[in-house]
């Protein structure tokens, strides 16, 4: 597995900043409400009715309809809830260095049946569980990152791009980057900003999009 770089990051900070319309905080801001919102495996039709607007925002549900989506999600309710217990409640105060894609996997394919696709695409299900639990999963976004990748495929490159990675860069890029988000004046860093998967998203963006 590649370690990530310095000039990777720089690249995809630059891009995020100057190809997207997404935030200059990296959602810092947008996670602090996400925490406040999550319903620790009670989904209720009161939470869906909140999620699912910021789902369809961030384009993860494309073909499906808002319709088609909710009534998956109504069906497999009682079977997310079960896996959120199962695997998430355990592990929720973690980060994706501290858990394996085998640990958690149960979520994510569970989640996946609310929307259903031929070749395992790892858009859905990334950003639903990235929503929850964004210091364990990553999201994938096919602009950013690119490439046709099921989502463990992504997960372990996610997490294995981070322990090939130097500690000494590791402790230097997390501090770039909480400096790059407190400039921004917003908000500080929320205590649960997923430091880990982001810089190695920014990576991965910088990568493909020197």
């Amino acid at each position: 597995m590649l370690p990530i770089d310095r000039e990777q990051f720089a690249a995809g900070v630059r891009w995020w900043r100057t190809k997207t319309s997404w935030p200059n905080d990296f959602h810092n801001s947008d996670y602090e409400v996400l925490a406040a919102q999550n319903p620790h495996g009670d989904f209720r039709d009161s939470w869906w009715a909140g999620f699912l607007p910021r789902l369809t925002a961030w384009k993860a549900l494309r073909p499906l309809s808002q319709a088609d989506v909710t009534g998956l999600f109504t069906e497999h309710r009682d079977e997310l809830s079960q896996a959120w217990h199962q695997v998430c409640a355990p592990v929720k105060d973690l980060d994706i260095t501290g858990v394996t894609w085998d640990q958690v996997r149960t979520f994510p394919e569970v989640v996946a049946w609310l929307k259903p696709t031929r070749s395992g695409s790892a858009v859905f299900p990334s950003k639903f569980c990235h929503f929850l639990l964004p210091r364990i999963f990553p999201v994938f976004d096919n602009a950013a990152v690119g490439g046709s990748r099921t989502y463990e495929t992504y997960f372990n490159l996610v997490k294995g791009s981070w322990g090939a990675t130097p500690a000494a860069l590791q402790a230097e890029l997390e501090a770039e980057l909480s400096e790059i988000i407190e400039g921004c004046g917003r908000s500080p860093l929320c205590e649960g900003f997923p430091m880990v998967t982001k810089i190695v998203e920014l990576a991965l963006i910088g990568r493909r999009h020197p």
